[in-house]
């Protein structure tokens, strides 16, 4: 089996110094301990509009899995595609199954909140912001985290006590925001959760260099 994983190049990806979806993808074939080759393209230098990545994935996006003759982009159809290859992050239980399936596709809505409200933050200028939506930026946030806080309840991981697709949806947009300076304090069983899982092996081994380009938190204006 050979395996080619095309990313995105963390210190292309503007403000952000990280890609969400590239990091999910290759820390999932890390925990899988699936041999593979990563190969960052430059958003900057325009590497993924290449005609032999266009080849690949006519639109243009990354990541894109390689696999033989088999070509897969698209994130989610990118890590169903490896765990049909090596079973092991979705239960085996009907129940648990679906539960984590629901929880693993619902992490959209994460990634939704958090970067809805960091594109108006660091697109607005300070002085521009319109506090309506400066406050409804940040109850959509705090609502998610709290579902997700919720979701925890006393379990290690979103489903359970095992890792599944729906940790690998999901500690990305966590732990890019973390990143990015957003504070977990109101929400300790998120918190407890992202240490946990980014001292895992696959996530230090993937983990997209810190970058924190603003001299405060921009998160603290949220009301």
């Amino acid at each position: 089996m050979t395996l080619t994983l095309y990313v995105a190049e963390p210190a292309s990806v503007p403000v952000i110094g990280a890609s969400p979806p590239s990091w999910m993808c290759a820390l999932l074939l890390a925990e899988k301990g699936l041999a593979h080759e990563v190969v960052p393209l430059s958003f900057a230098r325009g590497e993924h509009r290449s005609p032999a990545m266009l080849a690949r994935n006519p639109r243009g996006t990354i990541p894109v899995l390689v696999d033989g003759d088999a070509v897969v982009h698209e994130t989610f159809a990118i890590l169903l595609y490896v765990e049909h290859l090596v079973p092991g992050h979705l239960p085996a239980a009907r129940a648990d199954r679906a539960r984590a399936l629901t929880r693993f596709f619902e992490a959209d809505a994460l990634k939704s909140a958090g970067m809805t409200a960091l594109a108006y933050l660091m697109r607005t200028d300070e002085r521009q912001r319109d506090p309506a939506v400066l406050a409804t930026h940040g109850e959509a946030l705090r609502a998610e985290l709290a579902r997700w806080e919720a979701y925890l309840g006393v379990a290690g991981y979103v489903c359970g006590d095992q890792l599944t697709l729906a940790d690998i949806a999901v500690f990305p947009y966590l732990a890019v925001l973390r990143q990015l300076g957003l504070s977990l304090a109101a929400f300790p069983r998120l918190a407890a959760y992202h240490d946990r899982v980014v001292s895992r092996p696959a996530a230090v081994a993937t983990r997209p260099p810190e970058r924190l380009p603003w001299a405060r938190s921009p998160w603290d204006c949220l009301p």
